[in-house]
C-alpha cells in the first residue's frame, strides 16, 4: 500500500509527468508551514485532514502545477466550489438529476435550484488538488478518497492522496480503484457509486 512519505516523494520526484513546458512539482521540499496552514484553515472555517495538511508541509510548486495552496486565496477556493455547485444545478435543468433526499421536485425550476443550494451547503467539504480533482475534507481524517467532479460524473480517482498522487502524475492509465479500500464520504460516494438511497 502506498504512503505519504519520503518513498513516495523520490517515486514522484523521479517519475512524475506534468505536461510539456511545466515545471515539476518538488516532493518533500520544504512546503507551507504550520502558521499558513492555520491560517488557511481560519479562513476556510474548517481543519484540514493530517494526511493533506503533511503534503502541503513537504510539497514545493514553483510552477503552480497544483491548486496554489501556497498562495492561498479564499475567493478562488470559493470559486472553484461554486463551479461544482453550477455543475451540479446545470444537470439538474439539463439532465433530470433529483435526489430522493430533496423530497418531491418542485414545478418551478427556481425553487428546485434553491433546494439544491441549501443542501449543498451540508455536504462533506472538498479541497482542490488538481484540476476537478479534490480531496473529501470531511470526516476531518487520514486517508479519505480523492475524487474526480465533473458536473455529477463522479468517480473516485485515488483511494487516498497517496494513491491518487500516483494515479494522477505517473500511472497512465490509472491504477485499479476497485482493488483499494475506499473509505466512504456521504453524498459523494453515492454519485461515484451510483448508489442513492
Amino acid at each position: 500500500m502506498l504512503k505519504l512519505g519520503a518513498e513516495l516523494f523520490e517515486l514522484l520526484n523521479a517519475k512524475q509527468w506534468v505536461g510539456k513546458n511545466r515545471i515539476p512539482v518538488v516532493y518533500g521540499a520544504e512546503g507551507i508551514s504550520t502558521a499558513k496552514i492555520a491560517d488557511i484553515e481560519n479562513a476556510l472555517g474548517f481543519r484540514l485532514p493530517e494526511d493533506f495538511k503533511y503534503l502541503l508541509q513537504n510539497i514545493h510548486d514553483p510552477g503552480e502545477v497544483l491548486f496554489p495552496w501556497s498562495k492561498f486565496e479564499k475567493k478562488t477556493y470559493d470559486d472553484l466550489i461554486a463551479w461544482i455547485l453550477h455543475g451540479i444545478e446545470f444537470d439538474i435543468e439539463k439532465n433530470n438529476l433529483w435526489l430522493a433526499r430533496w423530497g418531491k421536485k418542485p414545478d418551478e425550476f427556481g425553487a428546485a435550484l434553491e433546494i439544491a443550494r441549501r443542501d449543498f451547503k451540508t455536504w462533506p467539504r472538498l479541497l482542490p488538488i488538481f484540476g476537478h480533482r479534490f480531496l473529501a475534507a470531511e470526516p476531518c481524517r487520514e486517508g479519505n478518497p480523492v475524487f474526480s467532479i465533473m458536473q455529477t460524473d463522479i468517480v473516485y480517482y485515488g483511494a487516498d492522496l497517496a494513491h491518487y498522487l500516483v494515479n494522477e502524475f505517473i500511472n497512465k492509465p490509472p491504477l485499479s480503484i476497485e482493488k483499494q479500500p475506499i473509505k466512504r464520504i456521504e453524498i459523494w460516494s453515492d454519485f461515484a457509486e451510483q448508489v442513492f438511497g
